[in-house]
């Protein structure tokens, strides 16, 4: 995701330009989106004077709050992760609940390979059917 420094929009993925207020990310493009450096006048490519408006460049404090504010968050959604798996993992009920699971999991699968071969082929192809008139 890319921060435009102009509007405050966030554009998903690595665009070349803002999605909302349509300047640039660090880079001046001409109609033919050759990409230029920032203090460019004319094009490199096709020599066209027409470049875009690249957003302002955000002040190195920007920066760092970013870094921050990426790592304060990527450690939170860990924590909780892992805290949320060790209680998963170390409770009774939830030992109990994931061994239930898992049982119930095999019963069906063994029930499912003692049906017939052409009674499992009709469920594929009636699925495989079904899925076909969604599209």
């Amino acid at each position: 995701m890319k921060h435009c420094h102009h509007c405050g929009w966030m554009t998903a993925g690595e665009p070349l330009f803002c999605g909302k207020c349509g300047r640039t990310f660090d880079v001046k493009l001409c109609p033919r989106l050759h990409v230029n450096p920032r203090s460019a006048e004319v094009c490199s490519q096709c020599g066209s004077r027409d470049l875009s408006m690249p957003h302002p460049k955000a002040s190195p404090v920007w920066h760092v709050l970013e870094f921050l504010a990426r790592t304060v968050i990527g450690l939170l959604i860990a924590y909780v992760t892992i805290a949320g798996l060790w209680e998963l993992f170390t409770s009774p009920k939830m030992q109990n609940a994931l061994l239930s699971l898992a049982l119930l999991f095999i019963a069906l699968w063994v029930l499912w390979e003692m049906v017939p071969a052409w009674v499992r082929k009709a469920t594929h192809w009636s699925l495989k059917r079904g899925k076909r008139r969604e599209s």
